[in-house]
């Protein structure tokens, strides 16, 4: 039996309104410290505000709160643009929210859904924000790729672009699971993947990660990716699209993108 066929007898799939949606309206701003960062991103239709704001951290409070309060959108089917902002929400440096902007044709998309965007919204980060340096930092070896997260890990106002968990583990298998709902609740999904990857490899040394999904029609299609040792996948084998395969796998090096890190401080932290 199929990995696929195994979720799916245990997946109950949740409706929700696909009218409007307070975007960010279950993040519980009242527990950690939370701190929302903007990172330009490459568009053909560049606009003025990426290159005056350039990439930016907020933590003020009062503004989280009432853009919490107030970006109720409508859901739209008119989003074929490219983005310009990439929106992130992190709670105690975590990571926990990421929404994609595109300031032109007006829309903001999260989980796979697009929702309509007033790009005056975006003019209040002017004032609530500040600028914040990045860098692109490459790894040919995957054990100091897993020194440099764990150093930054530490260090004070860094944060991921992406997440970095996965190089915990030197390698990844893929499973893909088809025949969903469009609107199956994506949340409760991962944790019957998550259980069913437990209940098959004997072990929870392993770190779950939704790939992508895709809606065609009344659809979706889902792909997981189970990071992890050459010996848990082994276990896992018969359920995987292709077999276990190193982080390094056909390329030369790995890319992590953190903020709050320029080269001087990068150098400094690492040489503690």
């Amino acid at each position: 039996m199929r990995f696929s066929t195994l979720i799916l007898a245990l997946l109950f799939c949740f409706s929700s309104s696909v009218f409007a949606k307070k975007i960010i309206s279950d993040l519980d701003f009242n527990r950690g410290d939370w701190a929302m960062v903007g990172v330009p991103l490459h568009n053909y239709k560049q606009l003025p505000i990426q290159k005056e704001l350039s990439t930016f951290v907020s933590k003020d409070m009062d503004m989280m709160r009432e853009i919490q309060r107030t970006w109720d959108f409508e859901q739209t089917f008119e989003d074929k643009c490219d983005f310009h902002y990439s929106l992130k929400f992190y709670r105690n440096g975590e990571l926990v929210r990421t929404l994609n902007l595109n300031l032109y044709c007006g829309y903001i998309t999260y989980d796979g859904m697009s929702y309509e965007f007033n790009p005056v919204e975006f003019e209040r980060f002017r004032n609530n924000s500040s600028s914040i340096a990045w860098s692109r930092i490459s790894f040919a070896d995957l054990e100091l790729l897993r020194k440099a997260i764990y150093t930054l890990d530490k260090a004070d106002d860094v944060y991921w672009y992406d997440d970095v968990k996965q190089y915990t583990y030197p390698g990844f298998i893929v499973v893909s699971i088809d025949g969903l709902s469009w609107n199956t609740d994506m949340d409760s999904l991962f944790y019957v993947v998550e259980k069913k990857v437990v209940e098959r490899a004997g072990t929870n040394q392993f770190y779950l990660q939704k790939y992508f999904h895709v809606i065609r029609g009344d659809d979706m299609y889902a792909k997981y990716l189970i990071n992890c040792t050459p010996e848990v996948a082994a276990r896992l084998e018969q359920y995987a699209d292709y077999p276990w395969r190193s982080h390094l796998h056909n390329r030369d090096s790995v890319s992590i993108l953190a903020i709050g890190i320029d080269r001087n401080r990068y150098w400094k932290l690492m040489n503690e």
